[in-house]
């Protein structure tokens, strides 16, 4: 391969890892299961801050506080926002990046709602399967949390249904 071939997989690899990332909080905002779950191998491992390690795509989905906590009412709407990447191993079929988050978890609260605001740290190993670019180790730290009132806050369902129709 020339140089210059290398750089562009480089640049094409790069993207589809940042797609990948981005894809995964997007299905977390969604409340997407199947979405999320295509973002990692069947023999992810898995490490939450204060859980025990996760061994494998069916511990790790069952395992989404998230989900769980929306479909019980007790959470509103959640959005992540993706900041630095960081790439810091990028070399054939295999990738190691460091991502830093912002979550926003709006739970229903007596009189209003309460948004809990997360700084979180992701530090995967990827690797290139047949389907494209999936996550095969994760390491999620928790770097701080605060916690505040909301002016509003609407869930998913009625932001869509707020939508006009398409023709």
């Amino acid at each position: 391969m020339t140089q210059r071939s290398t750089e562009i997989q480089y640049l094409i690899d790069r993207a589809a890892i940042q797609d990948l990332l981005m894809r995964y909080f997007q299905g977390l905002d969604r409340c997407s299961p199947e979405q999320v779950r295509s973002c990692f191998t069947d023999d992810i491992q898995a490490h939450y801050d204060h859980r025990p390690p996760i061994t494998g795509i069916e511990e790790l989905m069952g395992g989404f506080r998230t989900f769980k906590r929306i479909k019980e009412g007790k959470m509103k709407v959640t959005t992540h926002f993706m900041g630095n990447l960081n790439i810091g191993l990028l070399q054939g079929d295999v990738a190691e990046t460091e991502t830093n988050a912002l979550a926003f978890l709006v739970e229903p609260g007596e009189g209003a709602d309460l948004v809990s605001i997360r700084s979180l740290r992701y530090i995967d190993r990827m690797r290139r399967e047949e389907n494209g670019w999936r996550i095969s180790d994760r390491i999620h730290t928790l770097d701080w949390s605060c916690q505040a009132p909301t002016n509003f806050a609407s869930t998913l369902a009625q932001r869509i249904s707020a939508l006009p129709a398409r023709s």
